[in-house]
């Protein structure tokens, strides 16, 4: 799988755009996939920070004609001459199976250009201010299934929405951060650029709390970087960063941070870090406050809300209360688990998704498969079952033309099996995944390509139908979303109507 990455970094953008895709394109490639980057040139980029991963990116023009200087994040581009500037570089590139695009400043006209040069398209967003035309809509915040938020796709598109997804690096799926009694350590950090100065209020704030190490992290680009550091340089137990290798280890050994509102909101809730949060954007307000509404975080307000009185009142308060920081920890870890990378990258994989006949070589995997305790806990029948037993199950399976035994394959192997039964014009059908692959979104595309299969190998078959046990909720979601029909705890899919064959 071959996919295209379109964002862009600057101190008006942030960095933020650019370090979720980021976050998408290393489980991308871990599952086998290619990823490219295209970001334009700007003043703040970040295409070597891209590159240093080990990813290629493409430089796009920092200027383009007719665009207004110094436009707001939320600016349209011209969107006609960043399609022509990304086609000059992509003149010697192979089609590509996706495109994901990250950016406030591109609509459903540049989308709908940029089908040229790939199969589908997916769109990040957590704004309203514009439509979109693509396959995939990715909004991992709160608000993104509110209703002033809906009919933001010009066309049908799978919705990928709330914290269950939220794009997270793996280094920060660790032990949860314990909760002191005696808080010892803050982090702070407002992003790679800090454009609103908040790290600066932050270490005015911090002043008086002597007896706390504090690690700053401020950008190169920090507009207030050299008061800091002259600042810090009075204070011992003061640590000023302009680059930090492994974040998820100096947030894992803190007991308080400091921070946006923006994309470490999801880290610092899968760690379980308590939080003041300040909004440094418009576009962080919303979020910011449904997530102190879930008890993840204390929100103080936007930046020009927050002076540094309040903000030193806040931090006493929240090192005094355990009970709070206690709270905020376990509200934190319940809401984000750090899997929705993952389940992105599987709602992408699953377009391409292969799927094969079983055959005698498979006798192992598909035993252990199915002996795995959590499939054996989902099945009709949960007893082990011995290899002889397996052995002989195969064989008949591999001779019955009335049963279609099938594995799904992804570019970094296995993923599940697919078992129909037929019955006249009926088939049933039941599937199980492998034990890695299992709450990251892998039914579904089994199920959809599972029916493409079956209309193929018996165009006879009018319904698909499957049983599920009672107290097996994701199965039952599972099917639901798969435009089957519930009776009892019995599903259906009508594929034709017999009538008008």
């Amino acid at each position: 799988m071959r996919v295209l990455i379109r964002a862009d970094a600057s101190p008006a953008i942030g960095s933020g755009h650019v370090a979720r895709c980021l976050s998408l394109a290393q489980v991308l490639r871990q599952g086998g996939a290619e990823v490219v980057f295209a970001c334009r040139a700007l003043p703040g980029h970040s295409l070597e920070r891209i590159a240093e991963q080990g990813f290629r990116a493409l430089a796009l023009p920092a200027e383009y004609a007719g665009e207004e200087p110094g436009a707001s994040i939320e600016a349209p581009l011209p969107w006609q001459a960043d399609i022509a500037a990304l086609g000059a570089c992509l003149v010697a590139e192979a089609r590509f199976d996706w495109i994901v695009v990250d950016h406030y400043g591109l609509d459903h006209a540049w989308q709908t250009a940029a089908r040229q040069w790939a199969r589908q398209i997916a769109a990040i967003d957590d704004l309203n201010n514009r439509r979109h035309a693509v396959d995939i809509l990715f909004d991992q915040n709160f608000t993104a299934g509110d209703p002033e938020y809906a009919n933001r796709c010009l066309q049908p598109c799978r919705e990928l929405f709330g914290p269950h997804y939220a794009l997270i690096r793996d280094e920060f799926r660790r032990e949860p951060v314990p909760i002191s009694l005696q808080p010892r350590r803050v982090l702070v950090n407002f992003g790679g650029l800090d454009a609103a100065g908040e790290t600066w209020k932050a270490m005015r704030a911090l002043a008086d709390f002597s007896e706390l190490e504090v690690d700053f992290i401020a950008g190169t680009a920090n507009p207030m970087l050299a008061s800091i550091q002259a600042m810090a340089a009075g204070q011992p137990r003061w640590r000023v960063q302009t680059f930090v290798s492994d974040f998820a280890a100096l947030m894992a050994r803190a007991d308080l941070f400091i921070g946006a509102g923006g994309g470490t909101s999801w880290e610092r809730a899968v760690l379980g870090l308590p939080t003041l949060c300040i909004a440094v954007a418009d576009n962080q307000r919303a979020n910011a406050e449904r997530l102190a509404a879930a008890g993840v975080h204390v929100y103080l307000g936007s930046s020009d809300e927050v002076d540094v009185d309040s903000l030193r009142q806040a931090i006493g308060f929240l090192l005094g209360n355990v009970s709070l920081r206690r709270s905020l920890a376990e509200q934190s870890r319940r809401l984000v688990d750090g899997l929705g990378a993952r389940r992105f990258a599987v709602a992408l994989a699953g377009a391409s998704l292969a799927l094969r006949r079983a055959t005698v070589e498979d006798s192992p995997l598909l035993f252990d498969g199915r002996n795995a305790e959590s499939v054996r806990r989902a099945s009709l029948s949960p007893e082990p079952i011995g290899w002889e037993a397996h052995q002989a199950w195969l064989a008949a399976s591999l001779l019955n033309p009335g049963r279609l035994l099938l594995i799904a394959e992804a570019d970094d192997g296995p993923v599940g099996v697919l078992r129909y039964d037929l019955a006249g014009s009926r088939a049933e059908v039941s599937l199980y995944l492998f034990q890695d692959r299992m709450g990251l979104g892998w039914g579904r595309a089994l199920l959809a390509r599972g029916e493409e299969t079956v209309r193929g190998h018996w165009p006879q078959v009018t319904v698909i139908d499957a049983q599920v046990l009672p107290d097996n909720p994701a199965s039952l979601e599972l099917f639901r979303h798969g435009g089957y029909v519930q009776s009892v705890c019995r599903f259906e899919r009508v594929l034709k109507d017999p009538l008008h064959d």
